[in-house]
């Protein structure tokens, strides 16, 4: 398992020790029943599963919003969202005095209850009378992994940069709701971060309509988020002075990292196998195996930090992490004389497919090495993706165009020499030109591009929509006159070394804007004209001592907390090991760094927040409205020309919940 960071410790500790361990300190050993709603599900089942909450005496869990048969002998932990529904089923559990749903009743809203609500609670008796707690616990997010966290707003870029932004009813509440369950991060480690934010400027005059309340996202959430954070303060919750630091952007920041094709173990399954049968929800690994009396069986992993494989393949190029699968098999291999003789050729010349069916050839073995084949199996549709979409041509002519080694003629010749690989990859392609070199889409080219790529008006509607996230994509008027809006240049990013462990691959040059905005602020760097502050911190960003952590101004609620193919990869993978370590928390290392992407949080970002952990030797947590793949980014994005109204105010078990980190869909209502 991956090594806990204070967020996924102390996120597990508020829910069950000092929720739940109230409660049965309260009830002396009683058994009692956990009752939630859809957010509240998603927000447990993120850290804990029906097991851990057994230990605080929970003997069911049922869902507020379903029939219930009345328990009058059990107690009722309620932990809910303060939605209407939510109070109104509270109160009608407690109606009638003669059959009240529980003996007592424990009330836990994730977040701050409306004056209306809490009046409606008052102004029911039989409720009053057996109400034995009344608490907000402010905590409303979900944990992907043990560094990255979402808000669980999947329609958040629809709404802040779609066509309809400015008459949109949801902009508004969407961003209450953000603010809301941003805020529940920093009092759960109850830090006061130094607030920046991504600078709007002046909009140009051939963007679409609306641009402004696009730019202004970040300024608007970052000072109501101020707001929030300083009723916290004054209610004694969080430190007087700046703990940390935070940084609030946008998914315009870097329009590249959601749709060029990653390299790595984990955001290679989640784009690859996205929309298959063989991965299901966010994190469900779906495959068949072989059982010992030769029949097929249906096999489900999840893919989440209770995998320690997956934990040490994730963040590694697909290549190393197929020559470590390989190195495990090895191993085996080594120890288990029985299994090479079976297998009846050298380890050097296995294939995925040949060491899956050694794996269904040892049933003795089967439960130990069941991770291992999952992971076998994702390899090995994973390199067949490689092989038949020419994805290794493909991802180093979107590399070379985004650091600007390539041209529209290479784009041209890739699509004429490749018209059977997938539509969304040809789109993906034309969308790292387009974001990359500015304003070169006329007429003319957009209907060349069509032709030669033989796409449909909708898939040039992605590349074009590109607009809406202030990419300026078509060519503009070169009269005279005053430009405003971000200064047009091409979008050239720093061509860095690659880390040591992926030094031997190709394909390893892409590196998200993420990375640069995090070193500059690590460093004191970051530009305050281009992330300002919604006020200026006691002191100077930069320096890892320059402000107190919350370890120095917070009690912590007095608990302590200590704080990837096989050798038969193709020729596509070698530049010329395996490498990488999985991620160690270090808590109380300094001034910790968030940074908080409005439109979404991408796999290639997740592991940069993780090694840059590693590598500035403090705590770098990242957050999202969800997290996206290039799927639901390419669907985002197609949708924003004629984006449908949109209020994402619940948490869902569909894509606002991003990954699995957590092992969410632990908690099942039936």
């Amino acid at each position: 398992m991956a090594s806990p960071t204070l967020l996924s410790e102390l996120t597990k500790v508020r829910l069950l020790d000092e929720m739940l361990g109230s409660v049965r300190d309260q009830a002396g050993g009683a058994w009692c029943v956990l009752v939630m709603d859809a957010v509240t599900t998603k927000v447990l089942s993120n850290v804990a599963g029906v097991s851990d909450v057994m230990d605080y005496g929970v003997s069911l869990v049922e869902d507020i919003n379903k029939r219930r048969e009345p328990l009058p002998q059990l107690v009722g932990i309620y932990f809910i969202s303060p939605s209407d529904a939510a109070v109104r089923q509270l109160v009608r559990d407690f109606s009638l005095a003669s059959m009240p749903q529980y003996k007592a009743a424990h009330v836990f809203f994730s977040s701050r209850p409306s004056s209306q609500q809490l009046a409606a609670i008052r102004e029911c008796p039989h409720l009053v009378s057996r109400l034995r707690t009344l608490k907000e616990v402010n905590l409303e997010y979900l944990l992907v992994d043990s560094r990255t966290f979402v808000t669980a707003e999947a329609g958040a870029l629809r709404t802040f940069f779609g066509a309809a932004v400015d008459s949109s009813t949801s902009y508004r509440s969407e961003i209450e709701v953000m603010t809301a369950r941003l805020a529940t991060v920093f009092a759960t480690l109850r830090e006061m971060p130094a607030i920046r934010f991504r600078a709007a400027t002046p909009p140009g005059e051939e963007f679409p309509p609306g641009l402004e309340s696009r730019l202004l996202v970040a300024q608007r959430i970052a000072v109501e988020l101020n707001e929030r954070l300083a009723g916290l303060q004054r209610q004694g919750l969080l430190p007087e002075r700046e703990t940390c630091e935070l940084v609030l952007t946008d998914r315009g920041v870097d329009p590249v990292a959601p749709v060029i094709h990653e390299w790595t173990y984990e955001a290679m399954a989640h784009d690859l196998l996205a929309g298959t049968p063989c991965l299901q929800g966010d994190n469900v690994f779906v495959y068949e195996a072989e059982t010992q009396g030769g029949k097929q069986e249906r096999k489900e992993h999840i893919l989440d930090e209770r995998d320690s494989l997956f934990c040490e393949l994730r963040h590694k190029h697909f290549a190393a992490a197929s020559l470590r699968i390989s190195g495990l098999m090895d191993e085996f291999r080594s120890k288990n004389k029985m299994g090479v003789a079976k297998g009846g050729r050298g380890v050097g010349e296995l294939e995925l497919r040949s060491m899956a069916k050694l794996l269904q050839s040892l049933p003795q073995y089967r439960d130990q090495l069941s991770k291992l084949a999952a992971h076998v199996e994702i390899a090995s549709k994973l390199n067949s993706r490689i092989d038949s979409d020419a994805l290794a041509e493909l991802g180093k002519l979107e590399q070379d165009l985004v650091y600007g080694d390539a041209t529209s003629k290479e784009v041209i010749a890739f699509l004429t020499a490749h018209q059977a690989i997938p539509a969304a990859d040809k789109v993906r392609l034309l969308m790292c030109y387009s974001a990359t070199h500015l304003e070169k889409l006329d007429a003319t080219r957009e209907q060349q591009w069509q032709k030669v790529a033989r796409l449909t008006p909708e898939d040039m509607a992605c590349v074009t929509n590109l607009e809406y996230l202030g990419v300026p994509v078509r060519k503009r008027n070169k009269g005279g006159g005053i430009s405003f809006g971000r200064k047009r240049r091409r979008a050239v990013r720093k061509d860095r070394e690659p880390d040591e462990d992926d030094a031997a691959f190709a394909l390893t040059r892409f590196v998200p804007m993420l990375q640069e905005v995090l070193e500059d602020a690590a460093a004191g760097r970051l530009s305050t004209d281009e992330y300002p502050y919604v006020a200026t911190p006691a002191s100077p960003s930069g320096s890892r001592n320059s402000l107190p952590s919350s370890a120095d101004t917070t009690p912590k609620a007095g608990v302590g907390v200590s704080v990837r193919s096989v050798r038969t990869t193709g020729a596509w993978a070698k530049k010329g090991g395996t490498g990488g370590t999985p991620d160690k928390a270090d808590a109380g290392r300094g001034r910790r760094l968030f940074v908080f992407i409005v439109g979404g949080v991408t796999y290639s970002e997740m592991r940069t927040a993780h090694r840059l952990s590693t590598k500035l030797g403090r705590d770098v947590f990242l957050g999202g409205t969800s997290v996206v793949t290039p799927t639901r980014f390419l669907r985002d994005v197609t949708e924003l020309s004629s984006a449908p109204e949109h209020a994402a105010l619940e948490i869902d078990g569909g894509g606002g919940g991003g990954g699995g980190g957590g092992g969410g869909g632990f908690f099942r209502f039936s």
